[in-house]
């Protein structure tokens, strides 16, 4: 308890960025080559969220029965709803009026509880994108992603989920893999262990009306834990909800191959590197030229043989990222660690925003976070890297929660690809803004990349 609430007297720490990422530090893509699936590769997609934050506006709309641009476009729009099909004849057999607000009421009902029930579902299991004969939800989308450019004999996905959900996610699976001998679909609970303490205003435990202490979910970067528990050579992170309607998805199967083929050209330097350098035969200069120009990494004093093994030596993770298109989240920046620069991803939240500096570097961020994010978490002998090794633990989120309408703060662990992966060796790809296909709201479906219409 005492080493959550030294965290929360401390507050938010500030990263050092010196500057925006730009074109300088991006990585040239090479030509896509199929030698990654040689590697044992494997699909980690973050599944435990609750489609409840999809419908906020539906349920803002249910307490005050004001009409807003959302939900007119919303019923507006209602056909175009993969899950139209399972609440059409209801709504046309008792005769719902969607332009009455008893009759929106009647139908956000039957979404959000009595039919549907997708307040209460994962979003891994909401209907999104519609076919000709079929409906898809982000599973089969992520499924049917690995079939097009991981090993087809062996398709390996992992999916972290709620264990509230873990029936669900069985059972609508166990129908997907009926007929499909070449799919292996494992998954895992986000570990109590990494739940957090809560505090009040004034940085005190927070009590339950037992007297009993809050613990909370220690955020996506707990999910650190989860990914080191996985045999991979090669992981590919992909959130739930960045799916794309099948007509639109060539872009990503491609970017997925280029970030795989030249993340496994570094590898292999840099395993290269470390093996010339313990075998007594290497030239110092052209491996300081590697780290600094490859990697991105510039050391403010001499390099050394043991310094330069310190940093190869560590997993490599190469992140697609987009053009920052004004969606909420951070970026990827030049960060000063002390010893030397390097490329990290940052939240907006851990930045000092009094300092004028810091702004102006803000606003000239180009890019967004990652979308994709290809891993390579074995070492230069093919052993598993220890990822908790290689976290900056200083790093992490303090935000102000409610509990039954009582303030609070809560902390979150080090994000999956912020701080949790602070010590790792990072290359930033651009990659098409096609492959950002973000849901976060149930509207967001509407976009022509979920409908597979052209814009």
């Amino acid at each position: 308890m005492d080493k959550f609430i030294k965290k929360f007297n401390k507050g938010t720490r500030y990263v050092n960025i010196v500057s925006a990422v730009g074109e300088d530090e991006l990585t040239d893509l090479s030509e896509v080559s199929k030698d990654y699936l040689n590697k044992k590769c494997l699909k980690f997609i973050p599944a435990s969220g609750a489609a409840t934050r999809m419908f906020k506006d539906l349920y803002e709309y249910m307490d005050s029965k004001v009409d807003t641009d959302f939900t007119d476009k919303f019923f507006d729009s209602l056909e175009q709803f993969a899950f139209y099909g399972d609440i059409k004849e209801i709504i046309v057999s008792e005769g719902m009026d969607r332009e009455d607000i008893n009759g929106r009421c009647q139908i956000i009902n039957m979404i959000l509880d009595e039919k549907l029930d997708y307040g209460n579902l994962p979003k891994a299991l909401i209907k999104m994108h519609l076919y000709e004969d079929f409906v898809a939800t982000p599973i089969d989308e992520h499924i049917y992603e690995g079939e097009e450019y991981l090993n087809k004999e062996n398709i390996n996905l992992h999916f972290t989920i709620s264990k509230d959900h873990e029936e669900l996610f069985n059972k609508y699976v166990y129908e997907i893999l009926v007929d499909k001998g070449n799919i292996n679909i494992t998954y895992s609970f986000q570990k109590e262990e990494t739940d957090t303490l809560a505090v009040d205003m004034n940085n005190k435990p927070f009590l339950l009306e037992d007297g009993e202490v809050l613990y909370r979910a220690g955020g996506h970067g707990a999910l650190i834990e989860n990914l080191n528990d996985l045999d991979g050579d090669i992981i590919f992170i992909k959130n739930i909800d960045n799916v794309c309607h099948r007509s639109y998805i060539d872009d990503t199967i491609n970017s997925k191959k280029e970030l795989a083929s030249v993340g496994l050209k570094v590898k292999e330097e840099i395993d290269k590197y470390i093996k010339d350098i313990l075998a007594d035969d290497y030239d110092l200069a052209v491996i300081e030229n590697f780290i600094k120009e490859t990697l991105n990494i510039t050391y403010k004093d001499e390099i050394t043989k043991d310094i330069a093994l310190s940093l190869l030596n560590r997993p490599l993770r190469v992140c697609g990222m987009v053009l920052n298109q004004g969606e909420p989240g951070g970026g990827p920046f030049v960060v000063d660690n002390g010893d030397y620069l390097d490329l990290q991803i940052c939240e907006k939240s851990e930045i000092d925003l009094n300092n004028e500096v810091n702004v102006e570097i803000l606003n000239s961020s180009k890019f967004f976070n990652p979308v994709d994010l290809v891993c390579f978490v074995k070492d230069y002998k093919g052993d598993k890297f220890n990822l908790m090794d290689y976290i900056n633990e200083d790093r992490y989120f303090i935000s102000e929660k409610t509990y039954k309408g009582r303030k609070l703060k809560a902390l979150e662990h080090p994000g999956l690809w912020n701080g949790a992966m602070d010590n790792w060796n990072t290359l930033f790809v651009e990659v098409p803004i096609s492959t950002f296909n973000p849901v976060k709201t149930v509207n967001d479906l509407l976009r022509d990349r979920h409908r597979g219409v052209e814009g």
